[in-house]
């Protein structure tokens, strides 16, 4: 129960980050240039929290010895993977819908200068994404017990610490500028020698 609550709180973090960070950032990017009428870039599934495992990664990374439990953890994320493609089959409609969704309502804030366009924007997906949002976390919950029985505790805790990482990988990223001098540091390094 407790793993569900923190995994749902997670997922709700990283809709809620992504949608804020396009939410402020597309708008001063395009009001300089003309590019208003090109779509942004969404990953949908990284708002709905979808993340397959490949087992054989997971293997090394827990350092599974046995072969009965490399065997065993091959077939409960082979079955996990199983059910989060077919969870990305069933809802490859609501992904187009949110995707041209967020577009549209991104264009609407831009040329209104409105943000809270994109706020009730952010709303109306996540209420959208929230049954494929559970549907993903009682998987991954089934999946962490699965694991919990065969795994030993420090393998356990990997275990954990890799879907931490995995999850926090879909988080997105401002870019990195590299550091601006300012004239006065120019001028002072200038006249030092």
């Amino acid at each position: 129960m407790k793993d569900n609550f923190l995994t749902m709180k997670f997922i709700n973090k990283i809709a809620i980050i992504i949608l804020l960070l396009t939410s402020t950032t597309v708008l001063p990017q395009q009001n300089g240039n003309n590019s208003g009428n090109k779509p942004m870039h969404i990953n949908v599934k990284n708002l709905a929290g979808i993340v397959p495992y490949d087992y054989n990664e997971v293997i090394k990374k827990l350092k599974v010895k046995k072969q009965k439990n490399k065997d065993f953890v091959e077939q409960a994320i082979d079955k996990f993977n199983q059910k989060i493609n077919e969870l990305q089959i069933f809802n490859t409609d609501t992904f187009t819908f949110v995707k041209h969704y967020i577009n549209q309502k991104s264009q609407e804030a831009q040329l209104s200068n409105d943000i809270n366009i994109l706020k009730e924007a952010k709303i109306k997906v996540e209420e959208t994404l929230q049954p494929l949002k559970d549907k993903v976390a009682l998987a991954q919950n089934k999946l962490n017990k699965e694991l919990e029985t065969t795994l030993n505790a420090k393998q356990f805790k990997t275990w954990g610490k890799f879907v931490k990482h995995k999850k926090d990988a879909l988080k997105p990223r401002a870019p990195s500028r590299p550091p601006m001098r300012s004239n006065m540091q120019r001028g002072q390094r200038r006249n030092r020698y």
